[in-house]
C-alpha cells in the first residue's frame, strides 16, 4: 500500500449481501503515495442490512479514523484506535507462542477416506478380537467438533493409524478390514484419494510427529466462536480440524483461554460466517505470551487445575474464569480502559 492513498473502507463482515456465502468489502483508493496527512482512511464495519440504507450517513458520523501504517503485511485488521492501541501494546507484551512452544504447534491427521480408517467401538473391539496386534494401530480419535473449552467430548470414535513405511501383514485382521475400501484407497485413481507415494492401506498424511499425539497436549478446534482450547493428557489422535500443542504447561492453556487472548485471536484471524473465527497455526503462532512472576503462575496454574478438574462445567465456572481473566489481565498490565475494551470487544461480537 505504498504507492496508493487509502481513503474510505467498509467492511460487510459475514452479511448476506449477495445469495452466496461471500466477505464483501469496499475499498476506495487513489493511485499515488499519500501525504502523512493523507494517510489515514475512514473506516467502517457493516454488522446490520439496514445500514445498507444510510451507507454514506454511517461512514462519515460511525467510522473511524484508520491510519494506513496500522495494515501490517501479515493481515489487515479494521478496528478503532483504541483497539488498535490495545493490539499494539499486547503484541509486544510477551514472546510468540510459535517461539515459546519452540514451533510446535501440529496439524492433526488427515486420513484421506475417514469412512475407511476412522471406525467405531464395534469394529475396533472386533479388530482387537480377531487379532490383539491390532491395538497397535487403532487410536481414539476426535474430530474438531469433539473438542470444547476445557475439555473433550468423544465420541466413541477410533483412527485405524496404518502410517507410512507400516508393515501391514503385521496386521491381518487390519489389512482384511481395509481390504473392502481398496477400490477408494488407491491413490490417484478417480474417485479415490489424491495421488502420492503412499500405499493404499496408509493414511494419506506423511505424520513424523505422531508420538506428540499420545503426550500431554492442548488440542485447539480449527474454526470456533470463542476460545475452545482443551487439555488432553489420555492420547487422543486428533483430525486436520484441530491443531495440537505438545506440553503440560497449565499456565499456557489458563492464558489461552483468557478473553484477553480470544480479544488478540479475534483481532487477527480470519473470521468466517456466523460469527465463527479460524483458529490455525498461522493465527496461533502470532498469539503473545507474557512472562508471569512465580505467584501469579501458580494462582493461574491452580485455577486451570480446578477448571479441568470439572471439565468446564458447573455453577462455579463463571466465577472461577472472572479470576482467571482477572489474574491474566494483571500479567498483560492492562488497565481498566483496556480491560473495557476487551469485554466491550467481545460482548458486541
Amino acid at each position: 500500500m505504498r504507492n496508493a492513498w487509502l481513503k474510505t473502507v467498509i467492511d460487510f463482515g459475514d452479511l448476506p449481501i449477495f445469495e452466496a456465502t461471500t466477505y464483501p468489502c469496499i475499498l476506495i483508493a487513489g493511485n499515488r503515495r499519500p501525504s502523512n496527512a493523507e494517510a489515514t482512511a475512514q473506516a467502517l464495519n457493516v454488522r446490520s442490512m439496514a445500514t445498507l440504507e444510510r451507507l454514506a450517513d454511517a461512514v462519515r458520523r460511525e467510522g473511524w479514523p484508520q491510519p494506513q501504517r496500522s495494515l501490517r503485511r501479515d493481515g489487515w485488521a479494521f478496528a478503532r484506535p483504541e483497539v488498535l492501541a490495545l493490539m499494539e501494546k499486547l503484541r509486544h507484551s510477551g514472546t510468540r507462542l510459535g517461539e515459546y512452544v519452540g514451533g510446535r504447534l501440529y496439524y492433526g491427521i488427515k486420513t484421506g477416506l475417514n469412512t475407511a480408517f476412522v471406525i467405531d467401538q464395534t469394529t475396533q473391539d472386533r479388530l482387537i478380537a480377531e487379532d490383539p496386534g491390532s491395538a497397535d494401530v487403532i487410536k481414539p480419535w476426535l474430530r474438531g467438533r469433539d473438542v470444547k473449552r476445557w475439555r473433550v467430548e468423544w465420541s466413541g470414535l477410533y483412527v485405524v493409524f496404518t502410517r507410512r513405511g507400516i508393515d501391514i501383514d503385521r496386521y491381518p485382521a487390519v489389512k482384511n478390514y481395509l481390504a473392502q475400501f481398496k477400490a477408494r484407497l488407491m491413490p490417484g485413481v478417480k474417485g479415490g484419494r489424491k495421488p502420492g507415494n503412499y500405499e493404499w492401506y496408509e493414511i494419506q498424511d506423511t505424520i513424523d510427529y505422531y508420538t506428540e499425539f499420545e503426550k500431554p497436549k492442548i488440542i485447539v478446534p480449527a474454526i470456533v466462536r470463542s476460545a475452545s482450547y482443551a487439555f488432553d493428557t489420555e492420547g487422543f489422535y486428533s483430525n486436520d480440524k484441530t491443531t495440537i500443542i505438545p506440553t503440560n504447561d497449565l499456565y499456557l492453556v489458563g492464558l489461552l483461554n483468557s478473553k484477553a487472548l480470544e480479544f488478540v485471536m479475534h483481532s487477527i484471524s480470519a473470521a468466517r460466517r456466523g460469527g465463527y473465527f479460524e483458529y490455525k497455526p498461522m493465527y496461533l503462532e502470532q498469539l503473545p505470551i507474557p512472562d508471569a512472576n512465580p505467584a501469579q503462575r501458580n494462582a493461574i496454574e491452580a485455577l486451570v487445575r480446578r477448571l479441568l478438574d470439572v471439565e468446564g462445567q458447573g455453577p462455579q465456572i463463571a466465577e472461577w474464569e472472572r479470576e482467571l481473566n482477572a489474574l491474566v489481565y494483571e500479567v498483560y498490565g492492562l488497565t481498566e480502559e483496556e480491560i473495557g475494551v476487551v469485554e466491550g470487544r467481545l460482548d458486541h461480537e
